[in-house]
C-alpha cells in the first residue's frame, strides 16, 4: 500500500506569516510619514510583488510536498520490488531444492525440468530488469523535477516570467502523477499476474511430475516383476541341471562303490587262493621231504646225503 500524502498545514502557516510581514511593513511605512498606499505606486508594486512572492512560495511548498509524496511512492515501489525479489528468491530456492530432490528419482526428466526452471528464471530476470529500468526512469523524472524546482526557485528569486512556466510545471506534475498512478497500477497487476503464473506453473509442474513418477514407478514395478520371473525361471533351470548332475554323480558314486566292493571281493578271493597255493606248496614240500627222508636222501636237518660209493665208481 503506498504511503499517505504529507500534511498540508504548512501552507496556511506560511500564508499567515507573509501577511504578518506585510502588516509590519505597512506599519513601518505609516509611522515614517510616507504617503498612503494608494498614492505611492512603488509601495503598491512592492505589496503586489510581495503577495506574488508569498503565493509562489506557497506553491513551491506544495510542489515540494508533491515531490515528497512521489518520493514516498517511489520508496513504496522499491519496497514492493524488494518483496517481489525476496518472494522470487524464495520461490526459486524452493524450486531448486525440489528439483534437486526429484533429480535423484527422475533422471530422465531433470534436463527438461532444468530448462523450464531456467526459462522461468530468465522471464523473472527480464521482468526485474524492466522493473529496474522503470524505476530508474522514475528516479530520473524525480531528479528532473527537483532540477525544475531549483530552476523555478531561481526564477522566483529573479522575479522573472514564472506564470507560464508554473502552469506548465503544474500540468507536467499532474501528468507525471497520472503516469505514476498508471504505472503503479500496471506494476501491481503485472506482479499479481506473475504470482498467479508462478503458482499455476508450480501446480502444473507438480501434477506433471507426480504423474510421471507414478508412471515410472509402475513401469519399474512391471520390469522388476518380469526380471524377477526371468531370474526365477533361470534359477529353476539351473537347479534342474544341478539336480540332474547330482543324480548322475550319485549313480556314478554308487557304481564306483559297487565296483570297489567287487574288486575287494576279488582281492580277498585272490588272497585266499594265494594262501591256499602257499599252504599246498608247503604241504607238498613237507610230504616230499618225508619221502626223501624215508629213502635216506636227506638227513633230519634236511641236508642231502652224498653217496661215497658212487664217487669211487669208475667212469664209463
Amino acid at each position: 500500500m503506498p504511503p499517505k500524502k504529507g500534511k498540508k498545514g504548512k501552507k496556511g502557516k506560511k500564508g499567515k506569516k507573509g501577511k504578518g510581514k506585510k502588516g509590519k511593513k505597512g506599519g513601518a511605512e505609516g509611522g515614517s510619514g510616507s504617503p498612503a498606499p494608494g498614492d505611492d505606486p512603488f509601495t503598491d508594486k512592492e505589496e503586489l510583488l510581495q503577495r506574488e512572492l508569498d503565493q509562489l512560495t506557497d506553491e513551491v511548498v506544495t510542489v515540494k510536498q508533491r515531490v515528497e509524496d512521489l518520493r514516498k511512492e517511489t520508496e513504496w515501489l522499491q519496497t514492493e520490488a524488494h518483496k517481489v525479489r525476496v518472494e522470487s528468491h524464495e520461490y526459486m530456492s524452493y524450486m531448486e531444492k525440489k528439483t534437486a530432490k526429484r533429480q535423484t528419482t527422475i533422471i530422465s526428466l531433470s534436463d527438461q525440468n532444468q530448462k523450464e526452471i531456467n526459462d522461468i528464471l530468465h522471464e523473472k530476470e527480464d521482468m526485474l530488469q524492466n522493473f529496474e529500468k522503470q524505476k530508474e526512469e522514475l528516479r530520473d523524472v524525480l531528479l528532473e523535477k527537483e532540477s525544475l524546482l531549483a530552476k523555478t526557485k531561481q526564477e522566483l528569486d529573479d522575479l522573472g516570467e514564472f506564470k507560464d512556466l508554473q502552469r506548465d510545471q503544474l500540468a507536467r506534475i499532474k501528468e507525471l502523477e497520472r503516469e505514476v498512478m498508471h504505472m503503479r497500477g500496471n506494476h501491481s497487476e503485472a506482479i499479481q499476474q506473475l504470482k498467479t503464473k508462478f503458482l499455476d506453473e508450480k501446480h502444473d509442474y507438480q501434477q506433471e511430475s507426480d504423474s510421471k513418477i507414478t508412471t515410472m514407478a509402475k513401469q519399474a514395478n512391471k520390469e522388476a516383476f518380469l526380471c524377477l520371473n526371468e531370474h526365477t525361471n533361470r534359477i529353476k533351470l539351473e537347479n534342474r541341471k544341478l539336480r540332474h548332475n547330482l543324480l548322475r554323480l550319485i549313480q556314478q558314486t554308487r557304481a564306483l562303490h559297487e565296483h570297489k566292493r567287487y574288486l575287494e571281493d576279488q582281492h580277498k578271493e585272490l588272497l585266499r587262493e594265494q594262501q591256499y597255493a602257499h599252504d599246498l606248496k608247503k604241504l607238498r614240500s613237507s610230504r616230499q621231504h618225508k619221502v626223501l627222508r624215508s629213502f635216506g636222501l636227506v638227513d633230519k636237518d634236511g641236508n642231502e646225503v652224498i653217496d661215497n660209493e658212487g664217487e669211487d665208481m669208475p667212469e664209463n
